[in-house]
């Protein structure tokens, strides 16, 4: 078990229940802690909702009135719940609380600020945290992962991720060889041999181009399919970048015949298969930086099976990273670099929109690719209120999310998940963003490619995609020996994807000013990842960055600080 997902334990949920001032209070905890609901699912319990099951207490949970799934409840708090509808004059059909989740959410942060007087550990802790203890505390118990799903609410195994720990080799053998009771499939068997194989090859693979080569000749030779090819996208299309036994007129040809399967949103994960007239495609989303970049195309004669499935969709996200860390890696190291300076008057693009409409100044402050093919930006912008910016951007289809971290006299500084911008499509491209301004309803984009990487392809996507931006400069930068960014460089090159998002958005947010810009749940959502997630990748990604600042420091005496 990882004690830094479960940031609660047993002994900071007693600590927890001891500091809540009132019956309500100690029931939400419980109802978070040992039974696994939500806020909005805690609203929604009523007497009517408890059964009984051969002696024991079962829970339908509800959402939105109606019933979603059913969980185990413990017979002490199946009493709490009577005892305080009791004490409430609830009848049995009524909810239990009147409030809404965001209030059950506060109480939980005022119980949390009151136990950290005793632990310092709970402040901050949020009903996620709850449910978080709740499944670290049934598999504890030897609660098999799909039962704790089934009973948290969560649709997928991955997760409970960082509640499990990694196997020894001697749970491995005990679990699936040891007793000789169940022998791996040959299916199996066959997916986790040329997987292997493939790994290796791209550990060997150099760069962006050498590595779509290697899986594409690896899934024909080694893993026995009858031809591969990787795309990636490029503007609103795809582009075939390697082939193997087959050619690349042939894969044109089935990209636009199925155009629809080929082109539409690729989920991370998702697995399809089109009907070819050679034989059946196999389409695995090509993941970098979060986001899907492209395709990998397999022809599979003989069906494709469910180990097959999961493995390729495993090695798309695989070789999708071996592609960024080529691709850092080869900036890292170039003397030079290729900076391109674009100029995008296209409104549907946040930054050009809101200069435009309301007349002010945008500055980006930082950025940091997130999932789901979006950009979370981090923006300084004068010459409009607040409030006018965030009207602005509810009504901003490129816009899914948009908060206020600051405000000031002229301006404010926000942040905000685009979806559509050009500054995606460069991301993908495996270019830098260095700057974005915008005024006067033009945004100028400034991006960092490597010297050596053909440019005409990301130009061609963008301006594709977004017709009224232009390429306005190209220039050939030199890079000194030892600079602070290479520092930042060769750090960054320490830090995995997620370690590097958590920490750019949690210095952006104002996580570590004091007092705090932005709280750890807040942070969480944005990312759209789980409080224990997030606080295990920023506290790896610390120890990195103070890692990197102590021990490559030249031996030299301290001096004083100036207060």
């Amino acid at each position: 078990m990882d004690s830094a997902a479960d940031r609660i334990g047993e002994q900071g949920y007693e600590q927890l229940r001891r500091a809540a001032e009132t019956h309500r209070s100690d029931l939400v905890l419980r109802l978070g802690a040992e039974v696994g609901l939500r806020p909005a699912e805690m609203t929604g319990v009523r007497l009517t909702d408890i059964t009984g099951f051969e002696g024991h207490h079962l829970l339908s949970v509800r959402e939105d009135d109606a019933v979603v799934r059913e969980t185990y409840l413990p017979e002490s708090v199946e009493h709490d719940i009577r005892k305080y509808a009791n004490a409430a004059g609830s009848a049995d059909d009524e909810p239990l609380f009147s409030v809404s989740p965001r209030r059950l959410q506060m109480l939980v942060s005022e119980v949390a600020d009151r136990a950290a007087d005793a632990v310092p550990q709970l402040r901050e802790v949020s009903t996620r945290d709850l449910r978080w203890r709740f499944a670290a505390s049934l598999l504890d118990d030897g609660v098999p992962p799909d039962i704790v799903c089934a009973l948290g609410g969560w649709d997928r195994l991955d997760r409970l991720d960082p509640l499990l720990d990694e196997p020894d080799r001697e749970t491995i053998v005990g679990a699936v060889g040891g007793s000789g009771k169940r022998a791996v499939s040959s299916e199996s068997q066959r997916a986790v041999d040329w997987i292997t194989t493939v790994s290796e090859a791209l550990a060997a693979a150099a760069t962006g181009e050498a590595i779509a080569t290697t899986v594409c000749d690896h899934l024909t030779k080694t893993a026995g399919f009858e031809f591969a090819w990787l795309a990636e996208r490029t503007g609103d299309g795809l582009t075939p970048r390697a082939t193997a036994e087959v050619g690349e007129t042939v894969v044109e040809r089935q990209i636009d015949d199925h155009v629809e399967s080929v082109t539409a949103p690729l989920d991370v994960g998702d697995v399809r298969v089109v009907d070819d007239s050679t034989a059946p495609v196999v389409l695995a989303p090509l993941v970098r930086e979060n986001a899907v970049a492209g395709v990998i195309g397999i022809g599979a004669s003989e069906g494709v099976t469910d180990a097959d499935r999961a493995v390729l969709s495993a090695l798309g996200v695989q070789v999708g990273h071996a592609q960024a860390a080529a691709e850092r890696k080869r900036l890292l190291l170039a003397d030079t670099v290729t900076e391109l300076e674009f100029h995008c008057g296209d409104e549907r693009t946040f930054t050009a929109g809101v200069s435009g409409a309301l007349g002010c100044t945008v500055e980006l402050s930082g950025v940091v690719p997130v999932a789901d093919q979006s950009l979370l930006y981090y923006l300084m912008v004068d010459g409009a209120s607040a409030d006018a910016i965030l009207s602005y951007a509810d009504d901003d289809d490129s816009v899914a999310d948009a908060r206020l971290l600051e405000e000031h006299s002229d301006g404010a500084l926000l942040e905000v998940v685009v979806t559509d911008t050009p500054a995606l499509q460069l991301v993908e491209s495996g270019g830098r963003i260095r700057s974005v301004t915008a005024t006067n309803g033009v945004a100028t984009i400034a991006v960092e490619l490597a010297s050596e990487a053909d440019i005409r392809p990301t130009v061609n996507a963008v301006t594709d995609a977004y017709p009224e931006t232009s390429l306005a400069a190209k220039r050939e930068t030199e890079r000194p020996a030892e600079t602070d960014s290479g520092f930042r460089d060769r750090l960054t090159d320490t830090l995995s994807d997620q370690q590097e998002t958590v920490l750019q958005a949690a210095y952006h947010s104002g996580y570590f000013e004091w007092p705090r810009g932005s709280t750890a749940e807040e942070l969480a959502d944005s990312l759209d990842v789980s409080s224990p997630t997030l606080h295990n990748h920023l506290r790896k990604a610390q120890q990195k960055v103070l890692t990197a600042f102590f021990d490559d420091r030249p031996a030299e005496p301290r001096q004083p600080a100036d207060n």
